[in-house]
């Protein structure tokens, strides 16, 4: 199992989270994050350097520039000679930002944005060449509510830690943080992506049987990084209920505090009861993007996908065996939970109340 990486320097660790408090510049951020995440030690060097997007050896290399030089030396960039960079400044900061937002679908709107708002003329092959160097890829987008409240998503990554507190739910016991969801799954296929050959045009099976079932899921945040799984023919309260009695019984010793959305048939402590250790947190609406769970979707399916199945029970079968690695390996529930902003407001509850794993 891979050794996760702890930068071991307490007075530089403060030093980077003032810096990034403030920090404006992109490039500056995600050298600033890179070493939060070292100095947090919940993630391996290479899981670090995905979440930023760059390799283990650049990771290595802004670790010594912080080392030798602090927060200066980790931020310090020298031109190595040769001609100046065509795209920099105002203009590499937005582009930057445009491809984060997903602003541009097309390397030709980005040609014509260069040139009308920056006065940089390049080719499509200049234009290939700087998507490479800030590592953009061409993916489909993730739809997002109208109706989403994009400040009250972001009050939330930053309250949370404040959340968890005002819970005051430890009592002498230790505390467990779950992320948690449903995924439906059916007779009607679904459709995913598979290999083939240039130029070939594959198909896939399909039918219409409305067979459906719900698989609920809750991952740990920290602590053991345990999975709870649950296949259930609906969504209802009583269901609902009925998992997260699932989940408080896996630690009888313990609180469980669950993070999750406001469907209908999510209880609501104001107004329906709630299983006995059981602590609901509220995500705000329209913003699956804050819930890590939400990867659970994307493995199942993929392992679903492209298949015709016979009944609800080989799928459920098919389902367990794709998710038993998940709840076997603490590894692999943390790489699917490890938001460096969810990781960060869970650090600082735990700070502030040692009872919370």
């Amino acid at each position: 199992m891979p050794k996760r990486f702890q930068l071991k320097r307490p007075d530089l660790a403060q030093a980077v989270a003032d810096a990034f408090s403030n920090c404006q510049d992109v490039n500056d951020q995600r050298r600033l994050l890179a070493m939060r995440l070292a100095a947090g030690g919940q993630l391996t060097a290479g899981q670090i350097a995905e979440q930023v997007g760059v390799s283990r050896r650049q990771f290595f290399n802004w670790v010594k520039a912080l080392k030798a030089g602090g927060v200066a030396g980790l931020l310090a960039r020298e031109h190595g000679g040769g001609a100046p960079a065509r795209v920099q400044g105002k203009a590499l900061t937005e582009f930057q930002a445009g491809l984060k937002a997903g602003r541009w679908k097309r390397a030709r709107e980005i040609q014509q944005w260069l040139q009308t708002e920056h006065q940089v003329k390049l080719g499509l092959k200049g234009v290939y060449y700087w998507l490479g160097k800030l590592g953009g890829v061409l993916k489909v987008p993730r739809k997002t509510h109208a109706k989403k409240d994009a400040a009250q998503a972001a009050e939330f990554q930053r309250t949370l830690c404040e959340k968890l507190r005002n819970l005051n739910v430890a009592g002498g016991k230790p505390v467990r943080l779950w992320v948690a969801d449903e995924h439906r799954y059916g007779l009607i296929p679904v459709v995913r992506k598979c290999w083939t050959l240039r130029g070939e045009r594959p198909t896939a099976p399909y039918q219409t049987r409305y067979e459906w079932g719900y698989l609920y899921s809750a991952l740990e945040v920290d602590g053991k990084n345990a999975a709870q799984f649950l296949c259930l023919p609906g969504v209802s309260l009583d269901l609902s209920r009925m998992f997260l009695e699932q989940v408080a019984a896996s630690d009888p010793q313990a609180e469980h505090v669950i993070i999750w959305d406001q469907a209908g048939f999510h209880p609501d402590p104001k107004l329906h009861a709630v299983p006995d250790r059981i602590h609901l947190v509220p995500l705000p609406p329209y913003s699956p993007e804050l819930n890590p769970v939400e990867a659970i979707g994307d493995v199942i399916k993929d392992r679903i996908g492209n298949t015709l199945w016979a009944s609800l029970d080989a799928i459920e079968e098919a389902i367990g065996e794709e998710l038993r690695p998940i709840y076997e390996t603490a590894e692999r529930v943390r790489s699917l939970v490890s938001h460096g902003w969810l990781l960060d407001q869970v650090n600082a509850s735990a700070m502030d109340n040692s009872a919370i794993t």
